[in-house]
């Protein structure tokens, strides 16, 4: 099997893996200085959180992840459905842009 392929199919049984966990999604804000404190929050140095009004609203997905982001979320893992991938594009040495797209019922 080639790699990207390979690729493809692992990141899509994670992922649907995680929807059919049925996680709770759950949110809560932290100060900017326990922001600023906790650099593993911040996954990219190209999208920063909404800041200004003295914290930070983060995001919990079950046991899965945590993440700064003040967008709309579902309440539970399973309301989005299983995904599937639809390319995978190099983006440079440790970067790849992954496209996904919801999977037919």
């Amino acid at each position: 099997m080639p790699a990207a392929v390979a690729d493809r199919t692992a990141i899509e049984a994670k992922v649907n893996a995680l929807v059919d966990a049925a996680l709770d999604v759950s949110s809560e804000w932290v100060t900017d200085a326990d922001f600023d404190a906790r650099p593993e929050l911040v996954r990219t140095l190209a999208v920063a959180p909404p800041r200004g009004a003295g914290r930070v609203r983060l995001v919990r997905v079950g046991e899965a992840d945590v993440q700064a982001c003040g967008g709309t979320h579902v309440a539970n893992t399973r309301e989005i459905g299983h995904i599937v991938v639809r390319r995978i594009e190099n983006k440079g040495r440790q970067n790849r842009r992954v496209e996904i797209a919801f999977a037919e019922k």
